[in-house]
């Protein structure tokens, strides 16, 4: 690769970053990350404790036809496992096999709810089409990565007839953006059976992403090693190809006028280009408009207030446990990687009135009536539950399991009992309250051979990643995203107010996850390749 002087500072070292810093690096840019943390992966790794392998971020990955092109596009070699899904509740339980399955769900669900049979099926029939038109878009690798549009044959009979699909399917997911709930009301008035549906979703999801989400179960990969596999080789790449990686190094601030950014310690790093592939809100409040264009200055306060008005989406309460029971007790139910509601019930108000008292009127609510509230959040929740040595039989002791539970937790809950001085308390009764209802059900008698325990809540997330409210996914559907969020517009995500700066990761385009990370990475790598040659 042949180098230049051109240099480019990307702040944050998580997948974003380092995409951004692979493909820079190869173009022949001089690359320094500056990370905040003592390792690279942001939400993104995988934990050894006492020889049971954790992952801290996505349970595994999915392709959403960006991911591994990107890795054959940089020379990223990735071994990795296939990834089933299963979805139970109560005592029904089936795998994901093919979109065929819906069939399978349809039939738990009317048996659950035989009052809905015939909403169940109007239901059932549009998830069947979304996930169809998911999987036009995801099964056909992004055809802007590599050289392909220099193969005649390839436009003609494979690129041309997916792009008309494509379209199709992009005007159909325009005619059902509105919210999950909101189009299901349409349907039926059994808000069980709606909570059923969307609860283990980010409130207020747009329609076509919910679900049409039964195609994207059928897209899971896991790596080899955990998913921490995926940012170790990034990294082992960016370090090849002559990459800077500094770790511990928060920046406080950024003076564009001057094309500098400030670490903690008031280390001054020079740029020609910068990314910033780290939590938006601390960019705008960390930016100096010193010097600055009136013009830019007035666009640049504008993105500010909207950015810094919005919020995160949900965080998640992630509970680890130790289990002296071989990996085979739990291939028989659920396998590796469930999902999984212990009543019919659903949350309703639970997640609904009863937690915005929480947030908005705490100080009038007695520690009881918490617990109380937290008991029944448990009881009627859904869970993601993740087994990593189900995939691959290295990542946990002989005999024994490693067992991952999550749900969706929101951030201001657990902040405002962090506040009221009974945080370890609260985060104590959450883990015991999950192990039993898990007890009680799907895993019987796990509580008697859990070997050890351990968790992370939003504030945890928050604290390591940086990120604001905990959010692992970006911004909140409860109110419009404050960026992009149509797909046909996912390149102009990565712009900001200032020419030379651009924007990448779960913040710069909604909704987010590790694939769209990558993506809006590749995005400001092109920006920047594009401007250095004008």
């Amino acid at each position: 690769m042949e180098k230049n002087d051109t240099k480019v500072v990307i702040v944050g070292a998580g997948m974003a970053g380092l995409t951004a810093a692979a493909y820079l690096l190869k173009a022949g840019f001089n690359v320094m990350l500056l990370e905040k943390n003592d390792r690279t992966g942001g939400l993104l790794g995988t934990l050894n404790f006492n020889d049971f392998y954790f992952d801290t971020g996505p349970r595994a990955l999915v392709n959403s036809g960006i991911v591994k092109p990107i890795l054959k596009e940089l020379g990223i070699e990735l071994n990795y496992f296939t990834n089933k899904i299963s979805i139970g509740i109560e005592d029904q339980l089936f795998q994901v096999n093919s979109i065929k399955d819906l069939g399978e769900y349809q039939q738990i669900l009317s048996d659950l709810y035989p009052e809905n049979q015939e909403d169940i099926k109007h239901i059932l029939a549009a998830m069947n089409d979304l996930s169809e038109y998911t999987r036009v878009i995801y099964e056909f690798d992004n055809p802007y990565f590599g050289d392909q549009f220099s193969n005649k044959e390839y436009v003609l009979r494979r690129l041309l007839p997916w792009t008309l699909k494509f379209l199709k399917a992009l005007r159909k997911f325009n005619q059902f953006k509105m919210p999950m709930e909101e189009y299901l009301h349409q349907f039926t008035k059994n808000q069980s059976l709606i909570d059923i549906l969307t609860q283990h979703f980010f409130r207020n999801t747009p329609t076509y992403f919910a679900l049409g989400y039964f195609y994207v179960y059928l897209d899971y990969f896991y790596p080899k090693g955990g998913t921490g596999a995926l940012k170790d080789l990034f990294t082992q790449k960016v370090t090849e190809w002559g990459g800077q990686i500094e770790f511990n190094k928060p920046v406080v601030r950024v003076i564009p006028s001057e094309s500098k950014v400030i670490d903690v310690e008031g280390i001054e790093y020079l740029y020609d280009y910068l990314i910033w592939a780290a939590d938006l809100k601390s960019f705008y409040r960390s930016i100096d408009p010193v010097g600055l264009d009136a013009k830019i200055n007035r666009k640049l306060e504008f993105e500010k207030q909207q950015i810094l008005s919005s919020k995160g989406a949900e965080s998640v309460f992630i509970l680890y446990l130790g289990i002296n029971r071989p990996p085979s007790f739990f291939k028989e139910r659920g396998g590796e990687h469930l999902f999984f509601t212990p009543s019919r019930q659903g949350l309703g108000d639970v997640n609904g009135v009863e937690r915005r008292h929480l947030i908005d009127d705490f100080d009038q609510v007695t520690k009881e009536e918490v617990m109380g509230w937290l008991e029944r959040y448990c009881d009627l929740n859904t869970y993601e539950v993740s087994i990593p040595v189900l995939r691959d039989s290295t990542l946990a002791p002989e005999g024994q399991t490693g067992v991952m539970i999550s749900c969706l937790f929101d951030y201001q809950v657990i902040k405002n009992v962090e506040q009221a001085g009974w945080y370890d308390e609260f985060k104590e009764r959450l883990e015991n309250r999950i192990i039993t209802n898990f007890s009680k059900t799907v895993f019987e008698g796990l509580e008697r051979d859990i070997i050890f325990k351990f968790s992370s809540t939003p504030l945890t997330i928050s604290k390591v990643s940086g990120s604001s409210e905990g959010a692992i996914t970006g911004w909140s559907f409860e109110t419009e995203p404050p960026v992009i969020y149509k797909l046909t517009d996912v390149g102009k995500s990565v712009f900001t107010a200032i020419p030379n700066i651009f924007k990448a990761g779960q913040w710069a385009y909604a909704p987010a996850g590790v694939p769209i990370a990558m993506l809006t990475a590749w995005h400001a790598y092109k920006k920047i390749i594009k401007q250095s040659k004008s």
